[in-house]
C-alpha cells in the first residue's frame, strides 16, 4: 500500500510503501498527485519511503512505477528513496548515471535530512 505524506515543504511531493505495493497504488495515489504537483511547478521533487521489502513490489507495481519515471522524465529534479537496503542504494546510484535530476537514497534515520535535500527548489537556468 503507498499513502501520500503530506508532511513535508510544498515543494515536494512524498509517499510511503507498506506492506504490499500493487499497480492500482502507483495509479491511484501516485500518479495523480505527481500530476497536481507538476502542473503547479515546472519540476519534480519526490521522495518514496521504503517501510515495505522490495520483494512486496507486485510486477505491476514496477511497470507502474517505471511509467511515472518515463512520464516525468523530463520534470525530475531531485528524488530521495528512503530505504535501508544496500541493493536498492546500488540499483539507484546506476540510475542516477543515466537519467535526468538527482536521485539519492538515505537511510530511515535520516528521513529529516531526505526531505531537507529532496524539497529544494529548482534553480531556473
Amino acid at each position: 500500500m503507498i499513502t501520500k505524506i503530506n508532511d513535508v515543504p510544498e515543494t515536494l511531493v512524498a509517499f510511503k510503501a507498506s506492506e504490499e505495493v500493487v499497480a492500482d497504488d502507483f495509479k491511484n495515489i501516485v500518479m495523480p498527485e505527481v500530476s497536481k504537483f507538476t502542473e503547479k511547478h515546472d519540476y519534480l521533487n519526490y521522495m518514496l519511503i521504503l517501510d515495505t521489502d522490495i520483494s512486496n513490489f507486485s510486477i505491476g507495481a514496477w511497470l507502474n512505477d517505471m511509467a511515472l519515471g518515463l512520464q516525468e522524465l523530463k520534470n525530475w529534479h531531485r528524488v530521495a528513496i528512503v530505504s535501508d537496503n544496500d541493493l536498492i542504494d546500488s540499483a539507484t546510484k546506476i540510475f542516477n548515471t543515466v537519467t535526468i535530476g538527482e536521485f539519492k537514497v538515505f537511510k530511515h534515520k535520516d528521513i529529516e535530512e531526505a526531505k531537507k535535500w529532496a524539497s529544494q527548489q529548482k534553480v531556473r537556468e
